[in-house]
């Protein structure tokens, strides 16, 4: 007879917690020796699962892609290179590397080092002027960036940026802030890393007290010159920096490179060419797939994510856009046998509040692919909470979720609308007692 273990509110945080009179709670959890199920309460409920999300994307796009696949971005000219002039433009074309001009990931230049190594091979090349313009090329993806359903106050700092064709530096800046001396005293803006050629602030930030931390919030859209700044940073220090989102990162790429060119001593007419036939004569690539997963996993890196869902409708439908990598991953999960009554499936991160799987369906796909080749790769991407589980934690306002192993057993654990400030802490203490996981033996 199948032994199941309840999770329940009492479990998690004993009698008499009104944080949790409202929450709703998925979870599950198999044993992959016996198939015994070892905890199960509404298991079959949709809930939003916030960035576990990733754990269904990095699954499907090591299947789909491959562990060893690279994006490539390319520089390329029209018209002809005579005498050193290049009669026609210069092109960025982006071929969807969300690691491009970011060192985070092994083998990937930061954001000046990627800059310069394009120089260099522009000046192999013999150009020593340029007729057209240098253009920061995006469109083998679709145009719009972020998923429509992203709430507006992530859009403009860096975990909301969306994904590009022609990413750079992870589509993220450092906005660097003088505090003032007391606090609600005005702020000054410093600078910016990398710096912000056609991006304009309204800085409405102000000083808060010695110690408070980041409490300032950048708002604003895809391709907008304007973006507003809000809240306050802490007094005390020399500078302050927070992260925000850049609004057109292959127009920032272009113009960075522009810069970069004419520092160097090669002009730039800007005169309208419209060019024909294309050539490549440099090429980046990107770090591996599973390099990629293992970033996206372990730093749970939106960015990545989206990236991984774009590429996915690019190389099975011809099309990227979330629409296209939606349907990739759903076709896929659906072709190994995962029921997905009541899955949505909004963007590849889990930032929109939009997504929604059930404890079962993350129980399946964790099973499914722990059944695969992929698995060791898989595995390791996940981070590592203690001796017994590795597993992928998700968390925005009002949502919790936790998704993983523990030894043979493969849980899922989603609570949405719960007010309790220790959820997360206590649903990882919950699972870490061994004896949580295991058949009653009465």
């Amino acid at each position: 007879m199948l032994l199941t273990i309840l999770l329940s509110t009492t479990l998690l945080l004993g009698e008499g917690d009104s944080s949790w009179d409202h929450a709703s709670v998925s979870a599950y959890a198999i044993n992959t020796k016996t198939s015994e199920v070892v905890m199960d309460q509404s298991s079959d409920k949709s809930l939003m699962p916030a960035s576990c999300m990733k754990v269904i994307t990095t699954a499907a796009a090591l299947q789909i892609l491959g562990p060893e696949t690279r994006f490539q971005t390319d520089l390329e000219h029209d018209g002809t290179v005579d005498r050193g002039v290049l009669q026609g433009n210069l092109y960025i074309r982006g071929g969807g590397d969300p690691c491009l001009g970011s060192e985070r990931v092994e083998g990937s230049l930061s954001w000046d080092k990627q800059i310069e190594a394009w120089v260099d091979a522009i000046q192999k090349l013999g150009v020593k002027r340029i007729k057209g313009e240098v253009i920061g090329d995006a469109t083998r993806w679709e145009k719009a960036l972020a998923v429509p359903s992203w709430s507006w106050e992530d859009l403009g700092n860096y975990y909301g940026a969306g994904a590009c064709a022609l990413s750079f530096h992870e589509n993220a800046y450092q906005l660097f802030f003088k505090p003032g001396n007391e606090v609600g005293d005005k702020t000054a803006i410093l600078r910016q890393n990398p710096p912000m050629l056609a991006l304009q602030f309204q800085n409405e930030v102000t000083t808060g007290p010695v110690g408070s931390g980041d409490q300032a919030c950048i708002y604003g859209s895809e391709f907008s010159p304007f973006h507003y700044v809000r809240g306050t940073i802490p007094a005390g220090v020399e500078e302050f920096s927070i992260k925000g989102s850049i609004p057109d990162p292959a127009g920032l790429c272009g113009a960075m490179l522009a810069k970069a060119l004419e520092a160097k001593g090669i002009s730039i007419e800007h005169q309208k060419i419209n060019g024909d036939k294309r050539t490549v004569f440099h090429t980046t690539y990107s770090p591996t797939v599973k390099e990629i997963v293992y970033w996206t996993n372990q730093k749970s890196i939106n960015l990545y994510a989206e990236h991984l869902l774009k590429k996915m409708g690019e190389a099975v439908f011809k099309e990227g856009s979330t629409k296209a990598g939606i349907k990739a991953v759903t076709d896929f999960w659906r072709s190994k046998k995962i029921d997905l009554n009541g899955f949505n499936m909004a963007d590849g991160s889990g930032l929109s509040r939009k997504n929604l799987v059930t404890a079962q369906q993350f129980v399946s796909i964790l099973t499914q692919i722990k059944n695969s080749d992929f698995f060791p790769v898989f595995l390791e991407s996940l981070p590592q909470e203690n001796e017994q589980i590795k597993a992928k934690s998700g968390s925005m306002s009002l949502v919790r979720g936790y998704v993983g192993y523990a030894d043979e057993v493969i849980f899922a654990v989603l609570v949405n609308q719960c007010l309790d400030p220790k959820l997360t802490k206590k649903v990882k203490a919950f699972l870490s007692d061994a004896n949580c996981l295991k058949p009653n033996k009465g």
